[in-house]
């Protein structure tokens, strides 16, 4: 035990508190040995060696915190890798949905700031966007349009339709929205291409050449994560049948191969919303995804130049990149 002087504020103290005071000390507080030595009254080496001491009892351990060049790196990577605009890599949540409510809060983040007044914004579907439309709360009215992207779910999903998050997220800006009545999936080409000639279906899908940024979801063509399979457009034996047949994923209902070119299948001749070559004119689409069923997907939609702006978890992003350099060996 060892005695100070009370004008110090020091009574009595174990060897473990006094170590505790030292290290406070020097590297809490900034004083130098010297200081610490008049302080507590014990010679400048006995304060370099309780200082090691520190060390070896772990009583002070130094941790380099990487996480966040670790996010910069595969940031860089990425960009540089496809040519992107933008790629945002956010944490790994503890599970799916924390991780998909970190990306929303992101990408509600990251469309504020590039939103300006006088733009056209065109929203898609999907459940992270949902939580992106959720979480965005700009601080000022911007003077934005907002276009539907895709045919609806009807009653389906109400919650992630494209209709409900364009009516929401437009609420939250100042300007006009614009929605349409018509299902994002029908029974035949047909019937499509006859919707597609009603006036006011028509002068919507005109706007979407005004269109400077879009939000869109990355789907997957794998039964258990598929959302049209959620939504019930087709069955899970349908989606194993669309993934046979070379499909990795979706992008605003556009089935699209690992190179992110439009697949032949009939399922692309039924949906209404947005054509690929449409989406791609498009000068800022933000693509949010993330999750190992969505690696794929992801990497078709960079490879296929659809997107430019990616937001992502840490760890699909470097799935992402090990996925990337598979294929290509």
């Amino acid at each position: 035990m060892h005695k100070f002087s009370r004008r110090c504020g020091y009574i009595k103290k174990s060897r473990t508190d006094l170590l505790v005071d030292v290290a406070r000390m020097y590297y809490c507080e900034g004083l130098s040995q010297e200081e610490i030595s008049q302080t507590i009254h014990l010679s400048r080496s006995s304060v370099s060696r309780m200082l090691k001491l520190c060390l070896e009892k772990k009583i002070v351990e130094f941790r380099i915190n990487d996480t966040d060049s670790m996010k910069v790196y595969l940031q860089d990577t990425i960009k540089e890798k496809f040519g992107l605009k933008k790629v945002l890599i956010v944490p790994t949540g503890f599970n799916h949905e924390e991780t998909i409510i970190n990306l929303g809060k992101e990408g509600a983040k990251y469309l504020e700031s590039v939103l300006v007044n006088g733009i056209n914004l065109g929203v898609a579907w999907g459940t992270t966007l949902y939580y992106l439309v959720q979480a965005f709360f700009p601080e000022r009215k911007i003077n934005v349009d907002v276009i539907q992207l895709i045919g609806g779910t009807c009653s389906r999903d109400i919650e992630t339709d494209g209709l409900e998050l364009t009516t929401n997220i437009s609420k939250r800006l100042k300007g006009n929205c614009y929605v349409f009545h018509a299902p994002l999936i029908v029974q035949n080409k047909i019937l499509r291409d006859m919707l597609l000639q009603e006036p006011d279906i028509s002068a919507h899908f005109k706007r979407f050449n005004e269109i400077q940024i879009a939000l869109v979801g990355i789907g997957s063509s794998m039964p258990d994560a598929n959302a049209l399979v959620k939504a019930g457009y087709i069955t899970p034996t349908q989606s194993e049948e669309l993934m046979s047949m070379g499909v990795v994923g979706n992008i605003c209902g556009n089935h699209i191969d690992i190179n992110g070119t439009l697949c032949n299948v009939e399922m692309n001749e039924r949906t209404i919303g947005i054509g690929l070559e449409e989406l791609k004119r498009i000068p800022n689409v933000i693509g949010i995804a993330a999750g190992k069923r969505k690696i794929k997907p992801i990497l078709a939609s960079l490879r296929g130049n659809i997107i430019d702006t990616l937001i992502t978890d840490e760890i699909t992003a470097i799935e992402l990149l090990k996925e990337s350099k598979d294929l290509t060996k």
